[in-house]
């Protein structure tokens, strides 16, 4: 108890305080720029980090942390335009609310979802980090496999109006993450001999370009789309979505358990915690068809996901000094830049750092909240712009973005490749978070699949035999025999006279 009243005393310090609140708008502002993420964010301020007391560094980098996963939202709901790839699951149907004209109710419900999810998961990592931590122990490489096997079946079973062309997007997405340098043996693939593409295809310039130079291409080649969201009526239907809490906590609560257990899990995500959230709430809810047209209960679940990701993520960071995502492998080196080694023994020696921890974290979310709740207003009526003054932006964002960030013009015209596809295969209504998916999860898949069949005396049945990965994998048939059913019900009452 000592060392809680002296963390709240440290946080309450101006320098403290000052520099969370920085880190919070900063992670906003980074997170609402196409191209830019997070984990480039805390990357780049690591080294300003040096010299300075380890409060104020965890303050700073926390604060990007949680801010950034509420930010890359904004763009997301109300322009159809991620600012991070996991983003991308809270558009699905924020995107269409803002179209009907309620763009400060899709705006004000994912600042109420961010901030919940992100407290709950706080306040599992604060009461059981030691005993949850075992989670991340208990899975390998089979184990990683069968949940990425069951995160593609949700999508490209429940984010389309077509289960075959759900799977060939996922299909494409599962074809693009094997070019490059093979992640097992040092042999090129699918690189036509050209050096450059050896890189492969990241995640960030792909998803980026999916998502936010599509949108810029719909924007100037299908007619526009009337977002007509004025001051008042942002802030009257901010107050109704308000309301909407009561309706609204329990799916709220219920993925934010789930985002922070995928949290625990190394190499996850927010983008897969936001569609296994959105998929279960999809298939639990008495009017799925209602879901992708702007549904407030599925921008809700997959937000308070994405959110709740952050607390699970540092569960293993702290307790195993494993990370579960690319954020907290930067805050685990930023902990050793500052001397300080994770593992049982820290929350002994630096208890009091540890309790400075969670209240960072609590305060983070409570400013997301207050921060999204008091602009919210007027963060909705930028969707009233003029398209011409949107287009150039977005198309400048989203191509130079991945390419200043990393540094090489191959990822600007990777950019350009991958927002052109997008752009083709979401007007032929192929999903492109299916092909993001497949990007993003498909390196994961490849080896942990590799790996599992590489074990000793291992063969297929390792996938059978045990009982986290065989129960994976029987999830995953539900859904793809719930999905067929569904269509074929809804098909049979369409026809029916």
């Amino acid at each position: 108890m000592e060392a809680f009243a002296q963390a709240i005393a440290i946080v309450a310090t101006p320098s403290v305080f000052g520099m969370l609140a920085l880190g919070v708008i900063a992670g906003i502002v980074v997170g609402a720029a196409p191209g830019l993420t997070s984990t480039i964010a805390i990357g780049l301020l690591i080294p300003f980090t040096y010299g300075t007391a380890k409060y104020i560094a965890f303050a700073l980098l926390l604060g990007i942390y949680c801010g950034s996963l509420y930010g890359g939202s904004i763009p997301a709901v109300l322009m159809n335009l991620p600012g991070t790839p996991s983003s991308a699951v809270t558009a699905i149907d924020g995107y269409p609310l803002t179209r009907k004209g309620r763009g400060g109710e899709a705006l004000a419900i994912t600042t109420v979802s961010a901030a919940l999810g992100g407290l709950i998961s706080c306040i599992l990592l604060i009461f059981l980090a030691p005993q949850l931590a075992f989670l991340a122990t208990a899975f390998a490489a089979p184990e990683y496999f069968a949940l990425c096997v069951f995160a593609l079946t949700v999508v490209f079973s429940m984010t389309g109006a077509s289960m075959l062309k759900g799977i060939v997007a996922t299909g494409f997405g599962l074809m693009v993450s094997t070019i490059g340098i093979d992640p097992i043996a040092p042999v090129e693939r699918f690189t036509l001999g050209i050096q450059v593409i050896s890189i492969g295809v990241p995640e960030v310039p792909a998803t980026i370009a999916l998502f936010c130079v599509a949108e810029a291409l719909r924007l100037i080649f299908l007619p526009p789309i009337a977002l007509a969201v004025t001051k008042g009526e942002a802030r009257s239907t901010f107050a109704m979505a308000v309301t909407q809490g009561r309706k609204l906590w329990r799916p709220i609560v219920r993925s934010s358990f789930i985002g922070t257990a995928i949290g625990i899990l190394p190499a996850t995500g927010a983008m897969m915690a936001g569609l296994i959230s959105y998929g279960l709430a999809k298939r639990l809810s008495k009017h799925p068809e209602t879901f992708g047209k702007g549904e407030p209960e599925g921008i809700a679940v997959s937000q308070a996901a994405e959110s709740s990701v952050t607390g699970g993520a540092l569960i293993p960071m702290l307790t195993l000094g494993i990370p579960g995502d690319t954020n907290t492998l930067m805050l685990l080196g930023a902990m050793l830049v500052l001397g300080l080694i994770p593992g049982p023994a820290l929350f002994t020696d630096e208890s009091t750092l540890m309790y400075v921890i969670y209240t960072v974290m609590v305060l983070a979310n409570v400013l997301i909240l207050i921060i999204g709740l008091r602009f919210a207003p007027w963060i909705a009526y930028v969707t009233r712009v003029d398209k011409r003054y949107i287009v150039p932006v977005v198309l400048i964002l989203a191509i130079t973005g991945p390419a200043i960030a990393e540094g090489h013009i191959y990822y600007f015209w990777l950019a350009i490749i991958f927002g052109v596809i997008g752009f083709l295969f979401e007007r032929e209504q192929f999903p492109a978070i299916a092909i993001a998916m497949g990007i993003v999860l498909g390196p994961i898949i490849e080896q942990n699949l590799r790996g599992a069949l590489m074990l000793p005396e291992s063969t297929w049945h390792i996938f059978l035999s045990r009982p986290i990965c065989a129960g994976f994998l029987a999830l995953s048939g539900v859904v793809v025999v719930f999905s067929m059913y569904r269509k074929f019900f809804s098909d049979e009452m369409t026809a029916a006279p």
